[in-house]
């Protein structure tokens, strides 16, 4: 089959803006040459975009094209063996060729999605780290003062009775919390960065809400010193928001409430507060009236 790279062979080229064509046929390294019958170059087929479309015992049909433009008759058997076998191996070797470059792209991809994650989470530490505690619970009143069309509980009076209170488990748990019953659609209550605390009203109604409120301002604590709230905040604002914050500057932040650490109990509550009696939740409730 070698001597094919080299010898000529007869073929008839169909073209649909021609008449078929008696042609001669050479093997070129990459590509197949259609020559006229004077040996004037007519057509080149690049042996990775030839396929064979029809084999008969006398002749074979192959197109340059999947549209089929045009198509070009074989009739030697020998020749026809040949032109596959180059097809064959050049598409092979054009598959391998291409698979350094497919295998660097899916690197490539990989790295991107990668650092681009990894830069994330420098961008949300380094965000969390230049924040003061004044900062922060100035964050959570701007949270708090998006809040539109919810009612809520007299914050102050609320707090100050909590915290006059004799010394109970929930007037320790809520230390350096502030209590924020509001008229919530779900169950979970809210921590913002600051220790603002919100909390569903209908919590007060409930037969053992004070002990549930008393896990609930456990967990608050807790997620307090962990920076849980802040670092909730920073993950849910954009690359750019949070870029530009560190540069100064906190107008494009989202303080939407949904921003904030969600908490909530499964199970019943494990934390039972004696100090803070029946007498006192009616109490707390008479003055938390919305």
């Amino acid at each position: 089959m070698v001597s094919y790279s080299k010898l000529e062979v007869n073929g008839e080229w169909n073209s649909h803006s021609n008449e078929p064509t008696e042609v001669l046929i050479t093997f070129g390294s990459i590509s197949l040459n259609i020559l006229d019958k004077r040996g004037e170059p007519l057509r080149q087929w690049a042996y990775s975009s030839i396929f064979l479309k029809t084999r008969e015992t006398s002749k074979s049909m192959f197109c340059p094209d999947m549209e089929e433009t045009e198509s070009l008759y074989i009739f030697d058997q020998d020749a026809v063996n040949q032109l596959i076998f180059l097809c064959n191996k050049t598409k092979r070797k054009k598959i391998s060729n291409l698979f350094p470059w497919f295998f660097l792209f899916i690197l490539l991809i990989f790295s991107s999605v990668y650092f681009s994650d990894y830069f994330r989470k420098i961008t949300e530490k380094i965000a969390a780290s230049i924040t003061s505690d004044e900062q922060e619970s100035n964050l959570g009143n701007m949270m708090f003062s998006e809040i539109s069309g919810v009612s809520y509980c007299d914050i102050k009076k609320v707090n100050d009775y909590i915290h006059s209170s004799d010394k109970n488990y929930l007037s320790t748990a809520s230390r350096n919390i502030e209590l924020i019953f509001i008229n919530l659609k779900k169950d979970s209550s809210i921590l913002f960065p600051g220790g603002k605390l919100l909390v569903p009203y209908s919590i007060l109604e409930e037969k053992d809400g004070v002990f549930k409120l008393v896990e609930i301002t456990k967990e608050a604590k807790k997620a307090i010193k962990n920076k849980k709230a802040i670092r909730k905040f920073f993950s849910d604002q954009t690359s750019k928001s949070l870029l530009i914050y560190i540069f100064g500057n906190f107008t494009h932040l989202n303080f939407d409430k949904d921003n904030g650490f969600s908490i909530s109990l499964d199970g019943r509550p494990e934390a039972f507060d004696k100090g803070f009696n029946n007498k006192k939740w009616l109490k707390l409730k008479k003055i938390c009236k919305l």
